[in-house]
């Protein structure tokens, strides 16, 4: 029995504690987790959802690349597609004017889920302007090839403007490609986008014979010209007019060639040597079949066909 009211006070005080304790635990048990695990759940289901739809993107974005590539591919029978790009070879080099043109196909190479690459061997003679034309069609044309090996020689003597040309390539023919009748006609580049190698190469040619001769002297009694003055023109971003038009394989070793379109001029550089312009200088550590890489101030750029050194600086890895 409780002897007084502060015993009896403690007491329900003491019960009140342990009921409010009870009750907590109920609701916890019975209101709060289950709310807390809803929205855990509803939280996860929200998450699951947006990975799923970055998923589906994905998967459909891939889906309409694989669309567009086997548009691009010859015919899934490597017999049918090895006799297609070999006429359309030969049309190619007899548009170009390649005289003496010898297009070899070999035997298909399986590649395991995917199809048959079957590589090509094209030698011809040309001047380096027909080359160059064949290479532009080559380019632009949508389908699934690519070239592994060029080589430009001299055809014949110092004088000739003959040039023998050696290519390997491949053409891939994808086991599910839609049915193809005939190879795409090529698709131009827009005017102005990139300079084409047809007229590049008609430009400069390495085989060329150099004139050493010195500069005419001026007939007796002849008054010398006065020079020009110059006119004055805004200033003119060298790096902005140089572009990357060619990387081609010359005496065993490749070269890359720049156009100055300012100057009208070619630059060519191999790997090792200086490339400097205006107030650019970089060593050339690196040629590859479509870039160049230049190390400078102890930074390494880039510069891939078609882009001026200018693009390069921007693209500073």
């Amino acid at each position: 029995m409780l002897n007084n009211r502060r015993e009896r006070v403690l007491v329900k005080t003491l019960g009140a504690c342990i009921a409010l304790v009870f009750a907590y635990d109920a609701v916890d048990t019975f209101v709060l987790k289950p709310v807390e695990n809803t929205r855990t759940a509803v939280q996860a289901a929200v998450t699951r959802n947006r990975q799923l739809k970055m998923d589906f993107e994905l998967v459909e974005r891939a889906q309409k690349n694989l669309n567009a590539v086997q548009q691009q591919s010859l015919p899934a029978d490597p017999s049918v597609a090895s006799l297609m790009y070999q006429d359309w070879l030969m049309d190619q080099a007899g548009a170009a004017k390649l005289s003496d043109a010898i297009v070899t196909p070999s035997r298909p190479i399986v590649e395991e889920g995917i199809g048959h690459r079957i590589p090509f061997t094209v030698q011809a003679t040309a001047t380096l302007r027909h080359i160059g034309q064949f290479l532009d069609v080559f380019y632009q044309t949508p389908i699934l090839h690519r070239i592994t090996f060029l080589t430009i020689n001299n055809a014949g003597n110092a004088t000739s403007s003959r040039r023998k040309l050696t290519i390997s390539l491949e053409a891939l023919a994808l086991q599910n490609a839609t049915h193809v009748e005939s190879i795409p006609a090529a698709v131009p580049a827009p005017p102005g986008s990139r300079p084409r190698l047809g007229d590049c190469f008609a430009r400069h040619d390495p085989f060329r014979r150099i004139n050493l001769a010195g500069p005419k002297r001026p007939l007796a009694n002849t008054p010398p010209k006065k020079p020009a003055a110059a006119a004055s023109a805004p200033p003119v971003d060298a790096l902005q007019t140089i572009r990357l038009v060619a990387s081609i394989w010359h005496d065993g070793r490749r070269q890359a060639w720049f156009y100055d379109s300012r100057t009208e001029q070619e630059i060519i550089v191999g790997v090792g040597q200086h490339l400097e312009v205006a107030e650019f200088s970089a060593r050339v550590t690196n040629i590859d079949s479509d870039s160049i890489t230049l190390a400078s101030n102890q930074r390494t750029r880039v510069a891939r066909l078609g882009e001026t050194l200018r693009d390069s600086i921007r693209n500073d890895r």
